[in-house]
């Protein structure tokens, strides 16, 4: 996708190619667990069990700070969610969410690619998105674009800002398009990476129907309930006002609605609530 774009010139591609092949991929577990054999658990020592672990802990990161950084190390634990580290240009997929609904090995490719491919492609756009965009393929804060580039990439990211600006969420309630768009980008960018990831299976290029959906129809389905959740008004009104991530609806309906191929699977026409004109639509990545 990087060496295809339109809008961005050879030697910022060059640059961008780099930092693509610098990333570390770390799924499931890591190759050397931490070793937690001496910290000592007991049922009815809730307070000292903290004070033990923090205390393993202190002293694991005091003896790390003698040698080199160790780049297989992970500092989330394989029970938690997914994340981009920008300054160690790795990317970790833990078990913890390798499960449905965001993995099911028992699901159709559409499915899974939709889900699981679309947090994929999330975190590999975080090392492209407003913040991400600002680190080369070291890890370090510099600017590898050329102003042409960078010029281009700003007014393509406006416009994500404008379109989430634009959702309420309740009452008079906004999203926070400034605040949010680093999400949203790299939300755009999974959907739409997950999708040509798909089209090179076998599954993709058919076009057999499960249960009366296309397999296009499928992936989107699948990328949608990823991100199924029900929240009270109250904690939705919280999240909109800290958040860096937009509210899940917002993350399915607000990437999608800028895919062409969604709108051709679902026959979204003008005048259907989800319908964005092809002028407003953005496409970054």
């Amino acid at each position: 996708r990087l060496e295809k774009l339109d809008w961005m010139g050879p030697a910022t591609k060059a640059e961008a190619l780099k930092k693509l092949d610098g990333y570390t991929i770390k799924v499931g577990y890591p190759d050397n667990p931490r070793d937690y054999s001496l910290v000592v658990i007991r049922d009815d020592d809730l307070v000292g069990n903290v004070l033990r672990a923090a205390a393993a802990d202190w002293g694991f990161y005091c003896q790390r700070v003698k040698g080199p950084v160790d780049r297989s190390d992970w500092w989330m634990t394989p029970q938690t969610n997914d994340a981009y580290n920008g300054s160690l240009r790795d990317i970790v997929f833990p078990a913890g969410i390798l499960l449905p609904p965001m993995f099911d090995p028992n699901a159709d490719a559409a499915y899974n690619f939709g889900a699981a491919g679309g947090v994929i492609g999330h975190e590999l756009t975080h090392g492209f998105d407003d913040q991400g965009s600002q680190y080369d393929e070291k890890g370090n804060l510099n600017n590898w674009w050329t102003d042409e580039d960078k010029k281009k990439f700003l007014e393509k990211t406006k416009r994500i800002v404008t379109q989430f600006s634009n959702y309420k969420v309740l009452d008079s309630l906004h999203i926070n398009g400034d605040a949010t768009q680093g999400e949203n980008i790299a939300d755009l960018g999974g959907v739409v990476m997950g999708y040509e990831a798909f089209k090179k299976t076998a599954q993709g290029q058919g076009n057999d129907s499960i249960g009366g959906f296309t397999p296009d129809q499928r992936y989107f389905l699948g990328y949608g309930y990823a991100w199924m959740v029900n929240r009270r008004p109250e904690s939705l009104a919280r999240q909109v006002m800290s958040d860096v991530h937009s509210p899940s609806q917002y993350r399915v309906n607000g990437p999608v609605s800028n895919i062409p191929e969604f709108y051709k699977a679902f026959d979204v026409k003008p005048g259907d609530a989800m319908y964005r004109e092809d002028s407003v639509r953005v496409v970054i990545w």
